[in-house]
């Protein structure tokens, strides 16, 4: 077990902690709120955008913009009052422990996830900027088996052999 092994665990603590915390209901309704937040802003903000249009005399961009960040809010509020909602309601239910148990499974696995996909990224920088030497990597216990959770929950997406552009990242190290 190296450092970069003690920070990944230290991630994936912090993550069933925080899990164990909020329970279950909250951390599912979190993430349903950020991916429903996304994709209903971007193909619900039209509706937004036309009763903005009446209300305020701005620019089409301005509209535009205002509307997808009200209707992203508004969707992560009314999905995490929502979780918060079936909190109160298990814990009435006197499901409250099962609830944090399964809060702090699902905060590890979501943070697990998060690793994966930096550690595809992170792959792909250090070839280009060494930021950790390959062989700490290697001989990291938890590196690989994380960062192969990704590919595993989706082959079709091969990150792992796409090319990473790095024109801007070339020009910025020219100008330092």
């Amino acid at each position: 077990m190296n450092v970069f092994d003690i920070v990944i665990t230290i991630v994936l603590v912090f993550g069933f902690v925080r899990g164990l915390i909020k329970g279950f209901f909250v951390e599912i309704a979190s993430l349903i709120a950020l991916i429903g937040g996304v994709y209903g802003a971007i193909h619900f903000s039209d509706y937004a955008a036309s009763y903005l249009k009446e209300s305020v005399s701005w620019s089409e961009k301005q509209i535009s913009l205002a509307a997808f960040a009200l209707t992203f809010i508004v969707i992560i509020v009314l999905v995490s009052l929502a979780g918060k909602l079936l909190t109160k309601l298990a814990d009435f239910a006197a499901l409250g422990i099962i609830n944090k148990i399964l809060g702090g499974v699902f905060g590890f696995l979501k943070y697990a996830l998060i690793l994966s996909v930096f550690f595809i990224f992170f792959q792909k920088m250090n070839k280009t900027i060494s930021f950790v030497k390959q062989e700490t990597l290697d001989e990291s216990l938890l590196y690989g088996p994380i960062k192969s959770i990704v590919p595993a929950i989706i082959p079709s997406i091969d990150l792992e052999n796409q090319p990473l552009k790095t024109e801007g990242l070339d020009k910025l190290l020219e100008e330092i």
